[in-house]
C-alpha cells in the first residue's frame, strides 16, 4: 500500500470511528454518498465498493436522464468506486465518522465522465512545461425558512461590506471556519455582498486538482453547517429576480518555476498579458459558449446573465473590468473566468476553462481588444438558453476532444432530463398571465 493508503487505514482502524462515507461528486458537482460501517470499508475498499453508474448522471432533483449511456443503456448496472486514500478527512460534525473521495469505475475501467478524471485529463493534456494553478471565488445566499416555507434571507437589505451586517452572520461564519479547518481548508475573508442574505468567503488558491476537491467540500461544508442552524445556504445562481446573482469566479495563473507565465512583465505595474496570457484568453473568447454551458448548469441560471450588472453578458474580456466575462485582475496577472455560476462543478469549471485555455495556447488565438467600460452590444452575447448553450458545447470540437466525448454525452442528457422536467411544469407566472386574460 502507499503511504496514503496507510495513513487512511489506521484512521479508520481508530476504535473512535465507526462509520465511513464514500463520496463522490456527481455530474452536477452534488455530493453524493454511501455510508459503511469501518469494518465493512476496511474489509472491502482495495477492490472498490459498488455505486449505481447512473448516480453519476441524475439530475439535482434525481430524475434518470436518457441517452447518457449510464442508465438503460446497461441495465442501470453498477459501477465500482476507489477510494482516494489522501482525501481521507474526519468529519467535525460527526467525531465518530470519517470520508473519503472516490473515483468511478465500470469493468475494471476508470469512468472518463467522471467529474474528477475528467480534470485530471485536461490536466495531463498539458504539455507546455509550465504549472496551472487556480483560485475559486464562490457566493451564496444564506436563507432562513418562514412559517409558511417562503424563504427569508438572514440579513434584511443590500448591505455590500457593510460592518454590521456581516456581524448579523458572525455564528454561521465562526462555524464554518471550525470545521473548515478540520477539512485542511484555510477561509481566509468573508464579506456580505450586494444582495440581503448574500455572502462570499474566500479560501487560498492551490493546484487545479486540489482545488477542485476544495471548492467541492467548500460548498458541502456551507450546506452542512447552515443545516446545523436550521438555514438553509444555497449556491442557486438567482435565487430571487430583483437581487444579485450568485457566481463562481475562478482565476487561472501559470508558473515556470517562479515566472508568471502570463505576465508580460513582472515588474509592469499596468499588469498587462503577456503573449502566453493573451492567447489563454483567446482560447476562453473563442470557447466561451462552452464554458456558458459548464458554467450554467441550470435553466435558472441564465437568468444571471443581464446587462449593467456585475455578471458578464457578452463574450468579452478586459483589464480590471467586472462587466466582462473574462477579467484580468491588477496585481498578479492572471485571468479570471466569471462566467460560471455558484451552482456550477468545480472539476468541469476548472477543467474547461484551462481546456479552453489550452485550445487557445496551442493554436495561438488572439483575442479581440480588451474592453473599457460596459461591453454590451459591442461583442457577441453570452448563450441565453439552455439548448443553445449545449448545442455550442456538443459541437465545439476542440473541447470535446479535450474533455472528452463521454463527459458531454452525460452533461447533455443529465441537463436535457432537467429542461423536460421544466417544460413539463405550469408555473405560477403562467397562471397569473393567462387564467383570467384568456
Amino acid at each position: 500500500m502507499s503511504d496514503a493508503a496507510d495513513r487512511m487505514v489506521e484512521t479508520i482502524e481508530d476504535p473512535a470511528i465507526d462509520h465511513v462515507f464514500v463520496e463522490f461528486a456527481d455530474i452536477n458537482g452534488i455530493s453524493r454518498s454511501k455510508q459503511l460501517t469501518a469494518d465493512a470499508f476496511l474489509e472491502k475498499w482495495a477492490d472498490g465498493l459498488a455505486m449505481n453508474l447512473v448516480l453519476l448522471a441524475q439530475t439535482p432533483r434525481n430524475h434518470v436522464p436518457e441517452g447518457s449511456g449510464l442508465g438503460a443503456e446497461i441495465g442501470h448496472a453498477d459501477g465500482t468506486v476507489h477510494p482516494i486514500p489522501e482525501t481521507t478527512m474526519r468529519l467535525p460534525w460527526r467525531e465518530n465518522a470519517v470520508r473519503v473521495l472516490c473515483t468511478f469505475f465500470h469493468e475494471d475501467e476508470r469512468l472518463a465522465c467522471s467529474p474528477r478524471a475528467v480534470l485530471e485529463s485536461v490536466l495531463a493534456a498539458n504539455d507546455f512545461g509550465f504549472d496551472f494553478y487556480a483560485g475559486s471565488e464562490l457566493e451564496f445566499y444564506l436563507l432562513e425558512e418562514g412559517p409558511g416555507g417562503e424563504y427569508l434571507s438572514a440579513t434584511d437589505d443590500n448591505h455590500e461590506c457593510v460592518s454590521w451586517a456581516t456581524e448579523e452572520v458572525a455564528d454561521f461564519y465562526d462555524r464554518l471556519v471550525e470545521w473548515a479547518d478540520g477539512y485542511g481548508i484555510d477561509l481566509t475573508a468573508l464579506h456580505h455582498e450586494h444582495g440581503a442574505g448574500q455572502l462570499e468567503v474566500l479560501f487560498d488558491y492551490g493546484r487545479p486538482l486540489a482545488q477542485a476537491d476544495t471548492t467541492f467540500d467548500f460548498k458541502r461544508l456551507v450546506k452542512q453547517v447552515g443545516r446545523s442552524f436550521d438555514q438553509w445556504p444555497t449556491f442557486m445562481a438567482k435565487p430571487f429576480a430583483d437581487r444579485s446573482g450568485s457566481g463562481y469566479h475562478l482565476h487561472v495563473s501559470a508558473f515556470d518555476d517562479a515566472e508568471n507565465v502570463f505576465a508580460a512583465d513582472a515588474s509592469d505595474a499596468d499588469g498587462t498579458l503577456s503573449e502566453r496570457g493573451r492567447h489563454f484568453v483567446g482560447g476562453l473568447m473563442e470557447h466561451a459558449d462552452a464554458l456558458a454551458a459548464l458554467g450554467t448548469p441550470s435553466i435558472n441560471g441564465f437568468k444571471r446573465f443581464e446587462p449593467n450588472s456585475f455578471a458578464p453578458y457578452t463574450a468579452s474580456w478586459g483589464y480590471d473590468n467586472r462587466m466582462t466575462a473574462v477579467r484580468v485582475p491588477p496585481g498578479v496577472v492572471r485571468p479570471e473566468n466569471r462566467i460560471a455560476s455558484a451552482d456550477a462543478n468545480p472539476y468541469l469549471v476548472i477543467a474547461g476553462t484551462i481546456a479552453a485555455g489550452l485550445d487557445g495556447l496551442r493554436r495561438e488565438l488572439e483575442p479581440p481588444a480588451p474592453t473599457e467600460g460596459d461591453p454590451t452590444g459591442d461583442r457577441p452575447e453570452l448563450p441565453r438558453s439552455p439548448e443553445v448553450a449545449l448545442r455550442a458545447l456538443e459541437t465545439d470540437d476542440a473541447m470535446v476532444d479535450l474533455l472528452g466525448e463521454d463527459v458531454v454525452r452525460v452533461y447533455a442528457a443529465s441537463k436535457r432530463r432537467e429542461l423536460q422536467a421544466f417544460r413539463d411544469h405550469v408555473t405560477d407566472w403562467e397562471r397569473d398571465q393567462y387564467v383570467k386574460t384568456v
